[in-house]
């Protein structure tokens, strides 16, 4: 059973030799300091060393798939954020927020197939299209990218004193991101995952989640399953109050912060489970422990293997080699 086969099989509920062990990319990203070492150009920009670099997570971390981009900024960039793209060390991140109005930002956004680092997105996608290694093309969810593009503050302000206008919004976001998955999957994408730490039950609480989150999660869900291509949501944060919520939500499976109880979950949730090796861990921790963890997971019943939340650039490839190995070499 190859890398591709065993995902795809993992989140459709076919049978598996063992749970997949993947990091997504987009704000679940591999491509640390250690691995960039000799790149010259910036792999969050240029094509050709995207692709290099999502190539090197694979093969020298041990991660069961390519996933692109390496961060959660490129959705906002063409809403009029202003991104400064990171460096070796340090991820990209927002400078600047957009101070129009809501409605003046939305006239204003171009298409995904016109924004540089969507089209950078998309060829990297293209060139890492093959037939053993699953390609996971990244959307951040529709709150995450309001939040970047505008102040976060005004945005949860807008969900209590004028929800219509920001649900306006959303809906524009979800529809941009439609397109974009759309053009990740005709360029090769074999999953589609979508992160929106935002959107956690700590921050929005159920009501919120199920009012401003669940229905424009379902209508991204079903344009990219009428494709036959699987979806992951990823939550952050404390979850435990929304875990009934993400029922409502078609994703074939959902993420979980290491905050989570796995085992707990697993009881109350329909989807695919996954996660959640305690990413502070992956970054500081001993082999041993980073075993123990790997093995409390897999006991508690996941379906996909994976780090819980981003993973500090200064992670060493070592640590993360730990637990790929142990769920390759334990699960035998």
């Amino acid at each position: 059973m190859n890398e591709k086969q065993r995902l795809m099989n993992a989140l459709t509920g076919v049978p598996v030799d063992r749970p997949p062990v993947i990091c997504p990319g987009g704000m679940m990203n591999a491509s640390v300091t250690e691995l960039l070492g000799d790149v010259e150009k910036n792999h969050n920009a240029d094509v050709n060393t995207m692709v290099e670099v999502a190539r090197r997570v694979h093969d020298l971390t041990g991660f069961e798939n390519y996933g692109v981009p390496f961060c959660m900024t490129v959705e906002s960039e063409p809403l009029g954020a202003k991104i400064d793209l990171g460096d070796k060390r340090i991820e990209p991140k927002v400078q600047e927020y957009n101070q129009a109005a809501l409605e003046a930002i939305m006239e204003k956004c171009v298409a995904p197939i016109q924004s540089k680092r969507m089209q950078v997105t998309l060829e990297a996608i293209r060139c890492l299209k093959n037939e053993d290694i699953p390609v996971i093309g990244n959307i951040t969810g529709h709150i995450s990218t309001a939040t970047s593009a505008v102040d976060p503050l005004d945005i949860l302000k807008m969900l209590r004193r004028d929800p219509d206008r920001v649900y306006r919004f959303f809906e524009f976001i979800g529809n941009y991101s439609k397109a974009y998955a759309i053009e990740m999957i005709k360029g090769g994408a074999d999953v589609i995952a979508v992160s929106d730490p935002t959107a956690t039950g700590e921050i929005l609480g159920a009501r919120n989640f199920e009012r401003f989150a669940v229905p424009l999660y379902n209508e991204i869900i079903d344009v990219v399953h009428s494709f036959g291509v699987p979806v992951i949501i990823h939550i952050c944060g404390n979850a435990n109050t929304i875990v009934d919520s993400l029922n409502l939500v078609k994703a074939d499976a959902v993420s979980f912060d290491s905050v989570v109880s796995l085992k707990s979950v697993k009881a109350r949730l329909k989807a695919k489970l996954m996660g959640n090796v305690n990413t502070q861990l992956l970054h500081t921790g001993e082999k041993s422990k980073i075993e123990a963890a790997t093995r409390h997971c897999l006991e508690s019943g996941t379906d996909i293997l994976s780090p819980a939340c981003g993973l500090s650039m200064a992670t060493p490839v070592e640590n993360l080699r730990s637990m790929t190995e142990y769920v390759k070499k334990g699960c035998r």
